[in-house]
């Protein structure tokens, strides 16, 4: 099977392609989307002895589609794992402090966040995935495995209020992808591990964790906080998609996790989803309308 996967440059993205080749050139050729020269060579490396005849790397931007187009050639998968990067300012940590400080904790603030010129997730996670999904229409692609986020339902969480409703753009795309014809599985995860930022270097082992799957935010509320998974784990359920078409086409669904064991545990997309019984992920109209000034009107 002929394999893109986007957002290659990326931490899940890198991690996908690695699998897809552990699978071996019998099961998967890959084909690499990067943004730049630098994101190819540090793929290249983290890849090692892996790369080979059946991997390239090509490059493009999600905001030009001409330097998209001979990428999705011949293509029979996609395995999409764009997204927008958020960026805090520094400036608005202050006032955070300031403002826990004085209200002895009982208040708090949230940092603000910034994106590039021409990266936000409108521009990416809207109309960037939209493109993917035009471009592997037109390419005949047999199967579009979305890698999205939970808290598409909810407006105001932290993804949204603070970052420019980087998962409702999410959202927005999967309603164009769902009404487009092409297969697709939507897989929602929670909180990847390990998380980013400073002092966040604790490993997050795959095949250590039971893998949950859920509807609608289901997990977000869960007092076990099982709302997180290990991007091993996630890519893992990616390639397993891909592996286990019948299980997984016409499937939207949230992915979390239970606490890390010493137990080995691998993935059976049949038996992760069976709890769900068939049932996917909801959407309403106004999920596929969204703009900002309608934030909160989920369920119009």
């Amino acid at each position: 099977m002929r394999v893109l996967v986007t957002g290659a440059g990326g931490k899940t993205g890198s991690i996908v392609v690695r699998k897809l080749l552990e699978q071996g050139g019998d099961k998967f050729s890959v084909r690499a989307l990067v943004r730049s020269t630098e994101s190819e060579e540090k793929l290249r490396a983290s890849l090692g002895d892996l790369v080979g005849s059946c991997f390239e790397v090509a490059q493009g931007d999600l905001t030009k589609p001409d330097t998209l187009e001979p990428v999705f050639k011949g293509i029979e998968a996609v395995v999409v794992c764009t997204s927008a990067v958020p960026q805090l300012d520094k400036l608005s940590l202050p006032g955070v402090i300031l403002t826990k400080l004085l209200t002895l904790g009982f208040v708090s603030r949230r940092p603000a966040f910034w994106y590039a010129e021409g990266q936000s997730p409108e521009s990416l996670d809207y109309v960037g995935q939209c493109t993917q999904i035009d471009m592997a229409k037109t390419a005949g692609v047999k199967h579009f495995v979305l890698v999205s986020s939970m808290a598409g339902t909810k407006p105001d969480h932290f993804l949204n209020g603070c970052m420019d409703n980087l998962v409702l753009w999410k959202r927005k795309a999967e309603c164009y992808l769902m009404s487009s014809s092409v297969p697709y599985t939507i897989i929602h995860p929670g909180g990847l591990l390990p998380h980013a930022g400073p002092g966040q270097n604790t490993p997050a082992l795959g095949g250590r964790r039971q893998l949950i799957a859920s509807l609608d935010d289901g997990l977000l509320d869960d007092e076990q906080k099982r709302n997180v998974v290990p991007r091993e784990d996630l890519a893992e359920v990616c390639v397993q998609c891909l592996l286990a078409p019948d299980e997984a086409k016409g499937r939207s669904f949230d992915l979390g996790s239970g606490p890390e064991t010493e137990e080995a545990h691998s993935v059976n997309l049949k038996e992760l989803l069976a709890p769900l019984e068939n049932k996917n992920c909801s959407y309403s109209q106004a999920d596929a309308l969204f703009k900002p000034e309608s934030r909160g009107e989920r369920g119009a």
